[in-house]
């Protein structure tokens, strides 16, 4: 026996490239497999067409070809495949092949559940036996099925009338899964330290904040409970504040396309003002809609001048906090409570300055497709810590889609001190889509002291094709002097007027808008607007900005101007230009910095700033980015500033880790934050650390023997040393592909099937076990009894019948894991087979070969 580090490099290379070049030869003459079943229920023949190969064309003896008479064969079994059912796209479904008396290859067969998930529907009076699988041309006539190896794709046709149509993005309720009984603890940290003014002098000040929010899972027979916490700690306070945001155990409620949730949760913003619920709700949720008819959540977009910390709150209570880099910067997992109630950004920059800006946040249009229905129905008490007595309450909220350009919908709240009645519609015109609603409200707001009054809605969503124009969202709220909110009215009773509430309480009107615009080259200009007014104050707080953005070739550039005013008629104005430059020349480029990014800001107190920053990522999935920015600051009554910043994050194996760090040219000014955030899962496999999961679905991966390989899109996981990782963020309701890069896989383990699809309900913990082979690999030399050499194409089966690969010119097969003294393997030439045995003078150093990478060996096949 020879190891493969005895053989020259030229040596090694010779007999497989024989073998690639025969086998290549084979599939260039070969057409794709169509497995056409034309035959009736009766039993008509296929129409297949078959090939006689000679194999005499092929360099070498006993090659056998038989197996490629009806294409490239397919071996009975089952595989998991993209299936395409009348040219729609079904998803990856795994499909059993069966073997056919009289064919070469395998053909696809479906019981009558999978044939339902598929979308095809049977004749009438066509009964099946359940769990028994049938081939298609035995159940409808006409069908074809054509399964392309290459892509991994099925491709069936069946006739118009055995089609079931599916709205676009649809997903059947059967495949979605609830996953399996685990727990899980994520967290998410930082620690913030700002010091400013003079070095060694009363008027320096230093700030010191960490935050931590924690969110603990357990998962188990279809419920999810869940508990979400806060804790913040600053220099000023000495101790740590502790905020449960919310308890709550939530299921699908399938038939409804709905969620129950006990416990804690946020009431829709649809047509009611969103608050914080103890009690129960269930609420139709539009993920489980098909893909057209789902709405849509909050995204927060802004800019930072410096390594900021940005807080969202809303209601009051803290649900963000992270630090960004210099620069734009978007955030789309911010948790926001329910689908209603506007949000508050805070941006606290290094240098101590904070902006405060507010997010409109309420829902378009309540416009809903044909017979679709939509409700929210809640019960218990109002959980608000401002409130002394917190109200008992029941609310139910009904949308119904009449047509597909009309929808009616009707609301209620009861309470002890307070109920509210609304009607509305909504249409859809050749202008857009127009909603309309009144609510009447009558409130007890001091003993024996009632009011009553009206609130009026009106919202406008269109998209313009010709000029390319998006009002994303344009809604106007009317409210009488008499009318108040159940939180209004609540808030009331308690004879709460503190400042706390002067932005909420008591709004008079409130406007917001929002208009995108396509222009020419690559250009766009965005207008966003919004106007609140209240009966406590005859002013008017307002917040405008327009951006006008154009992507070049070589740079992209940006000009943003803003005007804000707050309810005392204070008026504050900042213009923005920046330009982005890219230095990378490829995806495959990874230069030290991948861009550079510059902006020139003014603001009204006279102060100009200037920053430059160069930012850059390393790693194959850009495990680690980073950058490094100066700027230069001039305040209309104070000295010029400089000072330097650099970021740094890393997405690892156990979570992402970041820091930020700055300081100005004089030292009175200093900045750093250190961030880490992740997960902890327990399962049946035992403990395993990750990214952060959030809320949403998860899977758990296993692949035995596959540690250090990457998860694709994983943000950093790896298969840890026990063989397990984590993958995030999975999309409820809509199919995920689970998939590691083998290529990082160590030599002795191969990874068998790489990637999976799961369709996740919400909040689901997903077990996804990759097959892997542990073991030595082994090329083996094979041959008969003869001495001749096994032909070419021959498969390798073990003792399950499982296929352990081919064999290529001069008897060649490559193994891995076998172990003569434990197993067998078995070679299948046509009807003919034999065990694989070593050579007698080659079976005593297979065991001592395993500290090397393969290993080689000759063998003879016997019949007996």
């Amino acid at each position: 026996m020879k190891l493969v580090k005895d053989i020259t490099p030229k040596k090694m290379l010779s007999v497989p490239v024989r073998t690639l070049a025969s086998l290549t030869c084979v599939l260039l003459m070969i057409p794709k497999v169509w497995a056409q079943q034309t035959e009736s229920a009766s039993g008509e023949s296929s129409n297949v067409e078959q090939m006689d190969f000679d194999p005499s064309f092929i360099h070498g003896a006993g090659i056998n070809v038989s197996q490629f008479r009806e294409g490239n064969p397919v071996s009975p079994g089952v595989h998991s495949l993209n299936v395409v059912v009348n040219g729609e796209m079904r998803g990856r479904h795994d499909i059993r092949f069966v073997s056919v008396e009289g064919k070469t290859n395998a053909e696809p067969s479906f019981t009558h559940e999978e044939l339902t998930q598929l979308g095809i529907k049977l004749g009438e009076g066509v009964t099946l036996d359940a769990g028994k699988s049938y081939r298609l041309n035995e159940l409808i006539k006409g069908s074809q099925s054509y399964y392309n190896s290459g892509d991994f794709e099925l491709s069936i046709s069946v006739p118009q009338v055995n089609q079931v149509i599916y709205p676009r993005g649809y997903v059947d309720p059967a495949r979605w899964v609830e996953g399996n009984t685990a727990g899980f603890l994520d967290y998410n940290a930082n620690v913030y330290a700002l010091s400013t003014g003079p070095d060694n002098g009363d008027d320096r000040s230093d700030d010191y904040t960490s935050n931590i929010g924690l969110l603990a899972g357990f998962n188990m027979a279809g419920w999810r409970l869940r508990h979400r916490s806060n804790s913040g700690w600053s220099k000023d306070d000495h101790h740590l504040h502790t905020d449960s945001l919310a308890t709550y155990a939530a299921t699908d409620i399938t038939p409804l396309k709905s969620q129950l949730t006990l416990g804690d949760s946020n009431t829709s913003g649809n047509l009611f003002d969103s608050f914080n619920l103890r009690g129960a709700q269930l609420q139709s949720d539009d993920r489980m809609l098909p893909e057209g008819l789902r709405n849509y959540s909050p995204i927060v977009r802004g800019t930072a001048e410096t390594n900021a910390k940005v807080t969202i709150t809303q209601h009051g209570m803290t649900v963000y906090q992270t630090v960004v880099p210099p620069g734009p910067f978007e955030l789309t997992d911010i948790g926001a409570m329910g689908y209603g109630g506007d949000l508050q950004m805070t941006i606290t920059e290094a240098d101590g300055s904070t902006r405060i800006s507010n997010i409109p946040f309420s829902a378009p249009p309540m416009l809903l497709h044909k017979g679709v229905r939509n409700f929210d129905l809640a019960v218990g008490e109002m959980n608000d810590d401002s409130l002394k007595e917190k109200p008992k309450l029941a609310q139910l909220i009904m949308r119904y889609g009449i047509g597909n350009n009309y929808t009616i919908y009707s609301g209620s709240q009861v309470s002890e001190h307070y109920h509210a009645m609304s009607i509305g519609n909504a249409i859809n015109t050749v202008l857009g889509g127009v909603s309309f609603d009144l609510i009447r409200a009558w409130a007890e707001v001091e003993d024996g002291k009632e009011s009553s009054g009206n609130s009026y809605s009106v919202a406008f969503t269109k998209f313009m094709a010709e000029t390319a124009t998006n009002f994303t969202m344009a809604a106007y709220r009317y409210s009488s002097k008499g009318y108040y909110s159940l939180r209004d009215a609540s808030i009331a009773r308690d004879g709460r007027t503190n400042d706390d509430y002067d932005v909420d309480y008591r709004t008079k009107s409130r406007v917001t808008a929002s208009v995108s615009q396509t222009l020419w080259d690559n250009s766009t200009l965005s207008l966003t607007g919004s106007l609140y007014s209240y009966w406590s104050d005859d002013s008017t707080a307002k917040q405008y900005s327009v951006t006008w953005s154009k992507t070049l070739r070589y740079f992209s550039l940006a000009l943003t101007a803003m005007r804000t005013s707050d309810e005392d008629g204070d008026y504050e104005n900042s213009v923005m230009a920046s330009i982005n430059v890219p230095l990378s020349s490829g995806i495959n480029s990874k230069p030290l910095f991948s861009s550079l990014y510059s902006t020139y800001s003014h603001s009204n107190p006279k102060s100009d700033r200037f920053q430059l920053n160069a930012n850059g990522s390393q790693g194959e999935q850009s495990e680690l980015t980073y950058g490094v920015g100066t700027s230069l600051e001039k305040a209309y009554d104070d000295d010029s500033r400089e000072s330097v910043s650099g970021n740094m994050n890393y997405r690892g194996q156990l979570g992402q880790f970041g820091m930020t760090a700055g300081v100005d040219n004089s030292g009175s000014s200093r900045q750093l934050s250190l961030s880490a955030s992740g997960s902890v899962a327990a399962h049946k496999g035992g403990i395993t650390l990750g990214p952060s999961v959030g809320d949403s679905p998860f899977a758990i991966i296993g692949a035995p023997g596959a540690t250090g390989a990457k998860v694709f899109n994983g943000q950093g996981a790896k298969i840890d040393r026990r063989g397990y990782a984590i993958m995030p963020s999975l999309t409820p309701y809509r199919e995920n592909s689970v998939a590691l890069d083998y290529k990082t896989v160590p030599d002795s383990v191969d990874v068998m099937e790489s990637q999976r699809t799961v369709i996740p309900r919400d909040g689901a913990i997903i077990a996804v076990d990759m097959k892997t082979i542990e073991g030595v690999p082994m090329v083996l030399t094979i041959r008969d009894e003869k001495g001749e050499f096994i032909p070419a194409g021959s498969e390798l089966l073990d003792d399950k019948g499982v296929s352990q690969g081919m064999t290529g010119q001069g008897g060649m097969a490559f193994v891995r894991g076998w172990d003569p003294a434990s197993g067998n393997l078995w070679v299948v030439a046509g009807k003919d087979k034999c065990r694989v045995t070593p050579r007698v003078n080659n079976q005593n150093k297979v065991n001592a070969s395993q500290k090397n990478n393969i290993v080689q060996m000759e063998a003879t096949c016997y019949r007996n």
